[in-house]
């Protein structure tokens, strides 16, 4: 009785562990998701690695950023190989 006691206790603890899980972002094919605190922006065209934001946004949002070696067209927000950027 006591193993049974036990058993339903873990498993309420571990459902809720796991059911806060980590946010993540649905992103397009040729993205993934990130998760930086304090929030990062992502490479572009004009600054090609991950930077500081001007303004820093809050920790648990998660972002979408362009799968390595492209970053993001800032004109049409589409990834691409930094070596087409204009």
């Amino acid at each position: 009785m006591k193993f049974i006691l036990f058993v339903c206790c873990a498993a309420v603890v571990i459902l809720g562990v796991v059911g806060q899980g980590i946010p993540i972002a649905k992103c397009r094919p040729g993205e993934h998701s990130v998760l930086y605190c304090p929030q990062r922006a992502e490479p572009n065209c004009d600054n090609p690695t991950v930077h500081d934001m001007e303004v820093a946004g809050p920790c648990d949002i998660p972002q979408c950023f362009c799968n390595t070696p492209n970053v993001r067209n800032l004109k049409t927000g589409k990834c691409i190989p930094y070596s087409k950027c204009p």
